[in-house]
């Protein structure tokens, strides 16, 4: 564990009938060790640290240390104990955990392996996708597999409230101030979605749907962004144009 000193806390505890005092000691620090998991180490790791319970802890950055096994790629960090994934995270997430935790790479299905080019979304606005994949959470990820390649994307639940919130005319509207959006720290019930592979600069946040609480955004945002821009009926079609509205620019 390459030296981690473990802290613990001692308190006094004294018998409700008074006739004997006990000490107790509870860990409040915990060893965080970072590792490939399923990928091949390829590169120098982050060195291994600790994280104080109840905390808001920061793993170290993503770097290309890892190879994803074939067929998968990198999207964020997981953290696992005993081997069981409990999260995933791409910024900072508050330490709850009452156990060491080994943080790795989140592998996600990748089946075609070749991102899409901005001409190919240009012309092929009307066509669906075969599948898609997401990562929940206030600030999710989504990935969708087109006929021609792959288009990757995040999600954010924010408290910035679009133009338009009717049923049926919002989804697909791309947000007028992209700024806010873009700078609101992630949290609120209004799901945007947007592109990020392929990497076009003027890739806009569009509105998705108001999930009325910002937990219910959390859980199912960048579902919807993943199903809409994958979809062949018309919402999804629609939807997918304004997404990719930057492509043909």
């Amino acid at each position: 564990m390459k030296g981690i000193k473990i802290t613990t806390l001692c308190i006094a505890v004294v018998s409700i009938i008074g006739m004997a005092n006990a000490e107790t000691c509870v860990k409040t620090t915990y060893n965080v060790v970072y590792s490939c998991g399923a990928g091949t180490e390829s590169g120098t790791l982050p060195a291994d640290g600790v994280a104080n319970y109840n905390t808001s802890f920061t793993p170290a950055a993503l770097t290309s240390a890892c190879t994803p096994p074939t067929g998968y790629r990198i999207s964020g960090w997981s953290v696992y104990i005993d081997g069981v994934e409990y999260a995933y995270t791409t910024s900072s997430f508050t330490y709850s955990f009452t156990s060491d935790v080994v943080i790795q790479p989140h592998y996600l299905s990748d089946p075609s392996g070749v991102i899409a080019t901005p001409a190919d979304l240009a012309a092929n606005l009307g066509v669906g996708g075969t599948t898609y994949t997401y990562v929940s959470g206030a600030s999710g990820t989504w990935h969708a597999v087109f006929p021609y390649g792959i288009v990757n994307g995040v999600s954010k639940c924010t408290t910035v409230m679009p133009e338009n919130t009717a049923y049926g005319w919002n989804s697909g509207l791309i947000a007028t101030d992209q700024s806010a959006i873009e700078n609101a720290t992630a949290g609120g019930q209004y799901c945007y979605c947007k592109m990020t592979e392929p990497n076009i600069a003027a890739s806009p946040w569009v509105f998705r749907y108001d999930r009325g609480y910002a937990s219910y955004c959390a859980s199912d945002c960048a579902s919807y962004c993943g199903n809409l821009v994958h979809s062949d009926y018309v919402d999804g079609r629609r939807f997918r144009a304004s997404v990719f509205a930057a492509a043909g620019d």
